[in-house]
């Protein structure tokens, strides 16, 4: 850095900022004037109010869907640890890595995750760039790009960060009356202004931090192995800094929308204006007519009052208006992933239309929402690993696994394939109907338990609370395997008792001829309880038995 102070390097910095910062306040002005306010506004002051509120519903509507694919509402986490190496880890190895990724994800969103992620959203819609800031206690800021630059290198990788940090004064202090009479571009009514510098050291591979007062005295410098800081933007161009927002490249109709709003709003202010005439060559009196009441009788004649009213001659104009407002508003809201702008007008509007034009408008913003994706949430996880790492809430010996060289890695599991899970699980209930379909052996080869995962997923809920895991399916296989063999042995030494019976009672026939069944039916007939203690079967039969 050649410049002195920080100060010094933001400024220059801050000049080649300046045609991005008009191009996103205007895009910001059209649509959500809150989002970055115009230069030199205050609190006191009034924002831009645009005639229409399709763009800020389309904003409002698209981060939400967004936030939705981006942090589910099941509580299930957005990520989860995989080996580098590509392959399955063992089972012990998997049950760990997901308890693990529930324990982070736990702590990710124990403070304003969901409400910061939204607002992250807005602003790269509308604005196209914003600076995330993740806090030592898990908390997230979020810094407006008036009040931030950057510099990145040939990869868009941002090197070099430089924002503004607002220190609230003391009331006690002796120059509160000074700091709050301070009015420049940079400078906050009762706050202190910080200029905070964040840019990569590649040769020690960490981030090196410094701030300064706006005079240039260090107040804090450190450095970070995790950066906190996550500078986004919605598309990069190469070349560039600074990206540009959803809104930017559809300004064209979002200015037209603006045009024709204002000029329908205007034009039947107009039309509804009318007023009453007297013909000064008749007999009716203006006064009479001005200073009566209702109801009240006037001299007059019929024919001398009319009514002046621009209505006729501008309702032509008004439909035409009209029509270009709701061309505008149609393009716009399927621009938005608006639902009601995205359903085609007819007698013969099928459900398959309406879920192929959804589906098409999803993959539209494909490249833009992987990229968020990427970027948005894996740092995210990283910068938590690392804190819990510190605060020893994971095992240290984990540690190692984390860095570049080590074997686990963070894979973003929610995103794109989440935008579209209404039109996933049709797919899939499709796939259900094809394979019921297919022969038999077809039908054995179809794997059900990836299957029956994937539609629970698409539902929104947790397949492991549903579908048993193969483990529990051959455990239960060989229960019942143990079951059945434990049934064919009792059945089968039955089935030796009654032939062994049966020899023997042949046997009793050759030698005594029938004496001992003959003694064993009569007592089965009288129905006499045989004596404690004695066989039931006859002595001469049993001995017959013990002797085989």
């Amino acid at each position: 850095m050649k410049e002195a102070t920080i100060a010094e390097r933001f400024n220059k910095l801050e000049s080649k900022r300046t045609a991005k910062l008009e191009r996103s306040r205007y895009c910001a002005s059209l649509s959500v004037p809150s989002l970055l306010p115009p230069s030199g506004w205050t609190e006191e002051s009034q924002l831009p109010q645009p005639f229409s509120s399709v763009t800020a519903r389309g904003v409002t509507a698209m981060a939400s869907r967004m936030l939705s694919a981006l942090l589910p509402l099941n509580d299930m986490p957005f990520f989860k640890f995989e080996m580098n190496t590509g392959m399955e880890p063992d089972e012990d190895i998997r049950v760990y890595l997901e308890a693990l990724s529930y324990q982070v994800y736990n702590k990710l969103s124990s403070k304003n995750l969901r409400e910061t992620l939204y607002q992250v959203l807005q602003h790269l819609i509308v604005v196209g760039d914003i600076l995330l800031i993740m806090e030592d206690d898990f908390s997230y800021r979020l810094i407006r790009l008036d009040q931030f630059v950057v510099r990145r290198d040939v990869n868009g990788d941002a090197k070099e960060i430089i924002h503004l940090d607002f220190v609230a004064n003391d009331n006690d202090s002796e120059y509160v009356d000074a700091f709050y009479n301070d009015s420049t571009e940079f400078n906050r009514t009762g706050y202190e202004t910080i200029y905070c510098r964040c840019w990569h050291d590649e040769d020690a591979g960490v981030w090196k931090c410094r701030k300064e007062d706006s005079d240039g005295n260090l107040i804090m410098e450190g450095e970070w192995k995790v950066s906190p800081y996550v500078c986004l933007r919605w598309s990069g161009v190469a070349g560039e800094n600074y990206g540009r927002s959803h809104c930017e490249d559809l300004i064209g109709d979002i200015r037209s929308l603006e045009a024709f709003t204002e000029g329908l709003i205007y034009g039947t202010a107009a039309s509804s204006s009318f007023w009453v005439g007297i013909d000064p060559a008749g007999i009716t009196e203006i006064d009479d007519i001005h200073d009566a009441h209702k109801g009240a009788f006037v001299p007059a004649r019929q024919q001398d009052v009319f009514t002046i009213s621009p209505a006729a001659t501008m309702t032509p104009q008004l439909q035409a208006t009209q029509s270009g407002v709701e061309n505008m508003r149609r393009e716009i809201g399927q621009a938005f992933l608006l639902n009601s702008a995205s359903i085609p007008e007819g007698d013969r509007v099928t459900a398959t239309a309406v879920r192929a034009i959804g589906q098409e408008l999803e993959n539209v913003l494909g490249g833009a929402f992987s990229s968020i994706a990427r970027n948005l949430m894996k740092p995210l996880v990283s910068r938590a690993v690392y804190l819990m790492l510190d605060n020893q809430e994971i095992d240290p010996r984990m540690e190692a696994e984390f860095t570049e060289d080590g074997e686990l890695t963070v894979e973003i599991v929610t995103g794109l394939q989440a935008l579209s899970r209404d039109s996933d699980l049709q797919k899939l209930m499709q796939m259900g109907e094809m394979v019921r379909n297919l022969p038999e052996p077809a039908i054995a080869n179809f794997r059900w338990e990836s299957y029956g995962r994937a539609l629970i997923s698409s539902l929104g809920f947790n397949p492991d609370n549903w579908v048993k895991s193969e483990e529990q399916i051959m455990q239960e296989q060989q229960a019942m395997q143990q079951e059945q063999m434990a049934m064919q042995q009792q059945m089968q030494a039955q089935a030796g008792v009654q032939e062994m019976m049966q020899q023997a009672a042949a046997q009793d026939i050759q030698q005594n001829g029938g004496a001992g069944i003959n003694q064993l039916m009569g007592q089965m007939d009288q129905g006499s309880p045989m004596p404690e203690g004695a066989d039931e079967i006859p002595p001469e039969i049993a001995a017959m038995m013990g002797g085989r």
